[in-house]
């Protein structure tokens, strides 16, 4: 009775090997086929890199720009950018269903992106930048992709909306939306996705104001709006803790201490310069140029000990140089220009 017993535990056993092998072959043989699907949709490939790395006589985990999990060797990461390539992307390659990163960045790819793409549940780094895509954001994009971290289709002619519900990314680091053709408001909803270190808007047909609801990025470290239509007080926007403006406490000082790049030129921002960007310590990049300030530039600029770069120029700035900017001593450019400033500078940078 024992040894019936083993032997039906054994049989139960090598069937659930055999079933599981056979699963794997068949998901592996979708992966290749998405794959070949995609190099067939290439019109021109320059380097004749899909040519001699893509082919039937080698498994697809060898395959060059492609990586596979070692142990059920599906494909989990597509990288193959800065190619050339021109033709337009398969919705098969929405098959690849472990697929956790992909990169189809700086090529010519054109038309839309599938929307087989956008249910790829396992995706977590999606980009696309510098192509020749259209179409828009669709609205179910973090629903479908609840893990996505990474998401850049700068450069290409995305339009329509930025959808609200990307706020709904709960563990988004990265969008890079910007030199595109998306319009309408920039989604206040944003300023819920608190993971983001870079958000990139720049470049596009953006209108209204700057969501005060941004002030909630405390991890933000980049940040570019720069090249829209924005308008408003700068003080209404996330930076600045004015408890009528932001709704931060006043206490937490600088709540966007992380904060590296600041880029709001090109845009119809007025009103003075807020002192408190002088508590953004951390700030190397601040362009606020080309849009209608007015004021004194405050002397607590001073304070941005790791500037190297400031554009203040075609505003309509007063007053006279503050003196505290020669502590800037890692200051490299700095633009005035096309101001009203007056008085003699004693300005001194030590660099």
């Amino acid at each position: 009775m024992m040894s019936r017993f083993l032997l039906l535990h054994c049989l139960i056993i090598i069937f659930l090997f055999i079933s599981a092998a056979a699963a794997n072959t068949s998901s592996t043989i979708t992966d290749r086929e998405a794959l070949l699907a995609l190099k067939a949709h290439i019109t021109h490939d320059p380097t004749n890199f899909l040519a001699k790395n893509w082919n039937t006589s080698t498994p697809v985990c060898n395959w060059t720009g492609v990586t596979c999990d070692v142990h059920s060797h599906r494909v989990t990461v597509l990288n193959i950018s800065s190619l050339n390539l021109t033709g337009t992307i398969p919705s098969q390659l929405g098959n690849l269903s472990s697929l956790q990163s992909l990169n189809l960045s700086f090529n010519r790819l054109s038309g839309s992106i599938p929307s087989a793409i956008f249910t790829m549940y396992t995706l977590k780094n999606v980009t696309f930048r510098e192509n020749q895509l259209s179409g828009q954001i669709p609205a179910n994009i973090c629903s479908s992709l609840p893990f996505l971290e990474f998401l850049s289709l700068s450069q290409n002619m995305f339009h329509g909306g930025i959808p609200s519900t990307l706020s709904n990314c709960t563990y988004l680091r990265i969008l890079s939306l910007s030199y595109n053709d998306f319009s309408g408001a920039v989604p206040r909803e944003i300023g819920n996705s608190t993971k983001l270190k870079i958000l990139y808007l720049g470049r596009n047909r953006l209108q209204g104001e700057i969501p005060r609801e941004f002030c909630n990025l405390t991890e933000l470290e980049h940040m570019s709006l720069a090249g829209n239509n924005l308008q408003g007080m700068i003080f209404n926007f996330l930076l600045f803790y004015f408890s009528y403006a932001c709704f931060c406490i006043p206490q937490e000082l600088g709540n966007l201490a992380k904060l590296e790049m600041l880029q709001l030129f090109q845009n119809n921002l007025t009103g003075a310069l807020p002192k408190e960007i002088g508590n953004l310590t951390k700030l190397k990049e601040l362009s606020l140029n080309h849009n209608r300030l007015q004021g004194e530039i405050p002397r607590e600029f001073g304070n941005l000990a790791e500037l190297e770069l400031m554009w203040l120029s075609e505003n309509n700035l007063q007053g006279g140089i503050p003196r505290e900017l020669g502590n800037l001593t890692k200051l490299e450019i700095l633009h005035l220009w096309k101001n009203n400033l007056t008085g003699y500078s004693n300005l001194y940078i030590n660099n």
